[in-house]
């Protein structure tokens, strides 16, 4: 049993490692970019050369929820993005102090047009994660384990973005405590 065990190993490695992913899709060379949907990804900062590739993969709209001024953001992000098609919306979240109504902005939107294909991001994909995460679970009815167990594969929330989360659960009525759910 242990030869066909690592023999399987040995033919392909991918099959066990922890959320493989195609390397020959170019989204997946965007930092920490994860696909939830068709519809709805998210990930850290793109790259100038990267907004092509969303435009060639059907994305039509990039939310972005970072400052411009962050380290590697992209200063002309936006008009890169309109230039290729796409519709940019920003909508600046403050690491330290992220606030209910960014959050709210964000989901209205996603509300408003939820079958247009679209990218949120930020630096690395932690605030996206986390309004992603809240999106997916209120809007969406994604069992919060299923949720939560996604958010762990891109980041464990720290206690600003911990807060955040259960209150914004809080606030429509949903607990942030399940069976398998581990938040410290």
């Amino acid at each position: 049993m242990k030869i066909l065990f690592y023999a399987c190993l040995l033919i392909n490695p991918l099959l066990f490692a922890k959320d493989s992913q195609d390397i020959s899709n170019p989204l997946n060379n965007i930092f920490n970019y994860y696909e939830y949907t068709n519809y709805f990804s998210s990930s850290g900062q793109l790259t100038p050369k990267q907004i092509p590739i969303l435009r060639d993969n059907e994305f039509e709209r990039i939310i972005y929820i970072a400052f411009l001024d962050q380290k590697n953001a992209v200063s002309d992000e936006d008009r890169l993005v309109i230039d290729h098609g796409m519709q940019f919306i920003y909508i600046p979240v403050e690491w330290n102090s992220p606030r209910k109504k960014d959050f709210y902005l964000f989901t209205n939107i996603m509300l408003n047009q939820p079958k247009v294909r679209t990218l949120l991001h930020c630096q690395a994909n932690y605030r996206a994660s986390v309004f992603s995460f809240l999106h997916r679970v209120i809007n969406e009815n994604i069992n919060i384990l299923e949720a939560k167990l996604t958010l762990n594969k891109i980041w464990k929330p720290n206690r600003v973005w911990k807060d955040f989360i259960f209150d914004i659960l809080n606030e429509n009525n949903i607990s942030p405590f399940c069976k398998g759910c581990k938040w410290d």
